[in-house]
């Protein structure tokens, strides 16, 4: 490169991002105040050095909550618009996220920067909420959808909360910037679920992990909730098996792998290790010109999220999550560590216990023996429960079994003494060949819905059970069949969880050799979620998240048989 040339080419230097963005830069609804400041957030001081940095062409940031994560992002933006003028967009997931960031954040920043006040249009025609015609650049700013992201040619692209916008879209926006060979993506957001658009890019990348350094070692490493994270588990934290927060708390300490050193939460402390982090790269093999960078809610300091409140949040999150409701663990896991929500990652089988009792044995309570079977593999598979009820609710599980035809059904039927009359089975797949062979045993039919409850009839009134009366109809040959009741998906399963739970009656599981395991995952194969309907409300469902449920189908109908049978004494 010849002087002249050297003298008109003069790119700033790729440290100096952030500290332009300092000097130059008055933000609006910052944690830090209205002007940046690097030094508190350092983590985000590599991602804006790779901003400026020829070398990158994409900048993926997967990020908790409150982290500066659209922060980071109005710099990047900011310092492109002032140093490097071209046409630049700005993406969000929805209209109101766009008119709110625009509005509140992005043009009172760009009217406070002199940089770029300086190129402001004079014609108040050339400028809106969403689009700004600079003397030598274009901003536009809206929603991650079809109509916004096609004709244009553009050199600079941001995008925020990624992980919010419609399968495609990503895609979409990095194909508006294919003109410039001098193109640059940054792409942010909290992570939502593993293997969407935003997780694939990504992981397509470098991945580096920002990570702390040991006070005692001087090693970095990545703080992982997971396992870096110590509370006590005694007598004096979990009294009675329920966790006193207050006394978690007083134990949480943040352990370095490498030499076992417990950090404290406080604020010196805190600063040393932020100070002296740095990232660590996960993949060794990553798409040319795209890093990757994650972090969590552990590098903020303690007066903004403690680690205990982190770790009393998490513990809150999973005795719901124990409930079925798994709603707030979600939200754990990708707002607060900024991971992809995996549900088979997260969440653990529930424990089975085995009671002490002899299933072969004779039980001076028991009034009811139900045999409920769940069909798979073109009748070539069976799940089977077998379940003892005493009257007023309590019941002991016999056996939990695998059977491969009608006939090892009839088998294990008649060995545990099972009456026709008690013995049901599930209707719901193939359903014609089904009850032909449930009529040659009387056996029962069985058939979940997703209906909250079914009305009867009773000399009282009209009544609203969890099960319906039966029909005799084979919908399938409109010929007349074995009776078949249709149960409630979601309300026998709630009743179900609070049988599994201990808040009803005693429940009993015994032991079931190599099928335990099994039986457990199962059994645990579902838990409530949060679902928006069409009218925008929200209620919780369940949903599977592990695709074998048949135990829980089972049990779910073995309950459904004991309340036909009227085994409670709260029944009406």
């Amino acid at each position: 490169m010849n002087d002249v040339s050297r003298a008109c080419y003069n790119p700033i230097e790729t440290a100096s991002v952030y500290r332009w963005a300092e000097d130059s830069l008055r933000l609006r609804d910052s944690p830090y105040g209205n002007q940046f400041k690097p030094d508190e957030t350092p983590w985000l001081k590599e991602p804006l050095r790779c901003i400026s940095n020829p070398t990158v062409e994409t900048i993926v940031l997967n990020c908790a909550a409150q982290c500066g994560k659209t922060v980071s992002m109005q710099v990047a933006s900011a310092w492109a618009l002032s140093n490097y003028p071209g046409p630049t967009m700005l993406v969000m997931q929805d209209e109101s996220s766009t008119l709110d960031i625009a509005k509140q954040r992005m043009i009172p920043m760009i009217e406070s920067c002199e940089p770029l006040r300086r190129q402001f249009p004079e014609n108040r025609h050339l400028k809106t909420n969403t689009e700004i015609f600079f003397a030598s650049a274009t901003l536009k700013m809206g929603a991650a959808n079809n109509n916004f992201l096609r004709s244009w040619s553009i050199r600079w692209m941001f995008g925020d909360e990624c992980s919010a916008w419609k399968p495609g879209m990503m895609k979409r926006a990095r194909a508006r910037t294919v003109r410039y060979w001098n193109r640059k993506l940054w792409f942010s957001s909290t992570p939502e679920a593993f293997g969407d658009d935003f997780d694939l890019e990504y992981r397509s990348g470098t991945c580096e992990q920002w990570a702390l350094k040991c006070q005692e070692c001087g090693e970095l490493f990545v703080p992982d909730f997971y396992k870096c994270l110590k509370w006590e588990t005694s007598d004096e934290t979990k009294p009675g098996g329920e966790w006193d927060f207050e006394k978690v708390a007083e134990t949480v300490r943040m352990e370095c792998p490498h030499c076992q050193h417990l950090h404290e939460n406080n604020e010196t402390v805190w600063r040393a290790m932020v100070n002296g982090g740095g990232y660590i790269a996960e993949n060794d093999n990553p798409t040319p010109k795209v890093r990757s960078f994650s972090f969590n809610q552990l590098t903020l300091p303690p007066s903004v999220m403690p680690w205990a409140s982190l770790v009393t949040d998490f513990l809150k999150a999973k005795r719901q999550a124990a409930s079925g409701y798994l709603s707030p663990l979600k939200e754990f896991v990708t707002l607060r560590l900024a991971q992809p929500w995996k549900e088979s990652e997260h969440i653990d089988t529930e424990s089975i216990v085995a009671a002490s009792y002899d299933p072969a044995g004779d039980w001076e309570d028991e009034a009811h023996r139900f045999m409920t079977i769940d069909c798979q593999k073109d009748l070539e598979l069976f799940y089977v429960v077998i379940r003892a009820w005493a009257i007023g609710g309590g019941s002991r599980l016999l056996t939990f079994k695998r059977c491969h035809s009608f006939d090892e059904l009839r088998a294990l039927q008649l060995e545990y003494k099972v009456a026709d009359s008690k013995t049901f089975i599930d209707t719901g797949y193939m359903t014609g060949s089904v009850l032909s062979e449930a009529s040659k045993y009387h056996w029962i039919g069985m058939r979940g819905t997703d209906l909250e409850n079914f009305q009867h009839s009773t000399p009282g009134g009209f009544v609203r059970r969890l099960y319906s009366k039966p029909t005799r109809v084979n919908p399938a040959s409109g010929r007349v069949s074995p009776p078949v009741f249709r149960w409630s998906n979601p309300g026998v399963k709630d009743s179900l969880l609070m049988l599994r739970t201990g808040r009803s009656h005693p429940w009993e599981i015994c032991d079931l050799g190599d099928l335990a395991e099994e039986y457990a995952r199962q059994l645990d194969s579902e838990r409530k979620r949060e679902v928006q309907d069409k009218q925008g409300r929200v209620k919780l469902v369940w949903q599977r998240y592990r695709r074998d449920n048949h135990a829980l189908d089972c049990e779910c109908m073995n309950l459904v048989a004991a309340y036909i049978c009227k085994v409670f004494r709260d029944q009406e």
